[in-house]
């Protein structure tokens, strides 16, 4: 594994603070606009209602919408963000369907970002470049930022993908920890008999993970990943030794699922 220099470690300290500050400030401007855009909308239409929800750990505006069945975007109006981001114990107001029906189809809409493909969206939504193109009426698979697509609400994910291997070393109390579950959570959902896991096996984690579409930059120490998004650098944990791995794959573009900062797998 190459020797980290001095300057990416600086980077990468560096790169984490301006995040958290650039999270906090975009988290508290979202919270105010909401809130006043909420209001107004509401009150601006005769009949509408809405249901208050707070968000908890592990929620995301897409699990939201696939369980109120509206939309991103609705979900997004109705709430007057900027961003998709939410924070726990952050209000949102979920419209009922009578209030979507009185804006628009409540069908989930995903809006392209630069350097995101149908490969990238289907795996990112659980679907498939299939199903995308049959429920968008595409002939071919070329799609430009800005352009808005059907996400089929229910569709059978890759299992294999979301699934972490266990790595020499691991424990499922390591495991548990680098990914911010509880050691119970993770025996009930592998169905596991005891808290004790094998090189090779493969876990499920539980909660809402995230897909990234990145360039490998390479290992940053032992521990610690280093991937390139339109033109941003960004840290990912992984087991320890594991980072070497990485190395090999520097420069290629690959998938990354991940949570809590850290890496569940790349493809």
């Amino acid at each position: 594994m190459n020797t980290v220099t001095l300057k990416r470690k600086q980077r990468i300290s560096e790169l984490r603070k301006t995040k958290m500050k650039a999270r906090n400030k975009k988290v508290a401007a979202a919270s105010i606009a909401g809130a006043i855009t909420a209001i107004l909308f509401f009150n601006g239409k005769v009949g509408a209602s809405g249901t208050q929800y707070t968000i908890k750990k592990n929620d995301n505006l897409y699990s939201l919408s696939k369980k109120y069945r509206v939309s991103v975007d609705q979900l997004m109006k109705v709430n007057g963000l900027t961003t998709d981001k939410i924070v726990i114990g952050q209000q949102l107001l979920v419209p009922t369907e009578t209030t979507v029906s009185q804006t628009e189809d409540y069908s989930n809409v995903h809006t392209v970002q630069k350097g995101e493909t149908l490969s990238f969206i289907a795996k990112m939504y659980g679907t498939s470049i299939m199903e995308l193109k049959k429920e968008n009426n595409f002939q071919e698979d070329r799609i430009y930022p800005g352009q808005k697509i059907i996400v089929p609400l229910e569709n059978p994910s890759n299992e294999e993908e979301q699934m972490y291997t266990v790595f020499p070393g691991d424990s499922l109390w390591g495991i548990a920890k680098r990914f911010g579950v509880k050691v119970e959570d993770l025996v009930k959902e592998n169905g596991l008999n005891k808290e004790m896991v094998l090189i090779g096996q493969r876990l499920s984690i539980p909660g809402v993970a995230n897909y990234s579409e990145a360039t490998v930059i390479g290992a940053a120490d032992s521990f610690t990943v280093e991937f390139e998004q339109h033109g941003k650098t960004f840290v990912l944990t992984v087991p320890y030794g594991a980072a070497s791995k990485y190395q090999d794959k520097s420069g290629q573009k690959v998938t990354v699922l991940h949570k809590n900062g850290a890496v569940i797998s790349v493809f």
